[in-house]
């Protein structure tokens, strides 16, 4: 499924994926000290998860700065001691930036890194960021990319090319052997909920698609 919004708004069966987003997963640290929230003064507290609020806008402002070129967000956060009268000590929290661009990626990072110290000394926190997981854009086989056109086409199936901005395991297998990926329509591009939707024909459409892609791959189609 595509995940996305592409094909259900072009009216398109078949994406044909021919390149991935580049994307940086980071493990993020936030930490503080932990206070009673009533006694401890304002300006003597060092609130872990103040400095996380302010780390999750940061990453949404950098979206808002690069546009449609950068995907940002933050996907989990996790706080100690997590109790209604006590200032956090400690939050963990799960962010991810994705861009076409590898080199936009790059520099959006460097921003966050320059925020992020920011962050610190305006919140009285200490902030530790590993990469969790990283990936470069790259672009899928050409040859792959026109194999699954002309199944598409052999089998009267609309398709458009897209890239994908979601992480799959062919993002990793393409770098080595070729590798052919296709989607099919999500609905409305919801995904990840429990209102994702693709319809029966898509799905029985994408399964021919990709039995035929197969069968001729085994047929030698993509050898060297």
């Amino acid at each position: 499924m595509e995940q996305g919004r592409e094909l259900d708004k072009s009216g398109t069966t078949l994406g044909l994926v021919d390149a991935t987003w580049a994307a940086n997963k980071y493990e993020i640290a936030v930490l503080g000290s932990q206070a009673h929230t009533g006694a401890t003064a304002m300006a003597d507290r060092r609130d872990a998860l103040y400095g996380a609020a302010l780390a999750v806008v940061a990453v949404r402002e950098l979206a808002d700065r690069f546009g449609e070129d950068l995907h940002t967000s933050c996907g989990q956060l996790t706080v100690h001691p997590n109790s209604p009268v006590v200032v956090a000590r400690e939050v963990h929290m799960h962010l991810d930036l994705r861009s076409p661009s590898d080199s936009l990626l790059d520099e959006a990072d460097e921003i966050l890194r320059r925020q992020f110290a920011e962050i610190e000394v305006k919140a009285g926190v200490e902030i530790e960021r590993r990469f969790a997981h990283t990936w470069k854009g790259h672009l899928y086989q050409e040859a792959g990319v026109a194999l699954a056109r002309a199944v598409a086409a052999d089998l009267e199936v609309s398709s458009m090319l897209v890239k994908t901005r979601a992480g799959h395991d062919s993002t990793n297998m393409k770098d080595l052997v070729p590798t052919v990926m296709l989607f099919i329509p999500s609905v409305e591009g919801i995904s990840h909920a429990e209102a994702e939707f693709t319809a029966d024909e898509d799905l029985c459409t994408g399964a021919d698609v990709l039995t035929e892609t197969l069968a001729r791959m085994l047929e030698g189609a993509l050898a060297p």
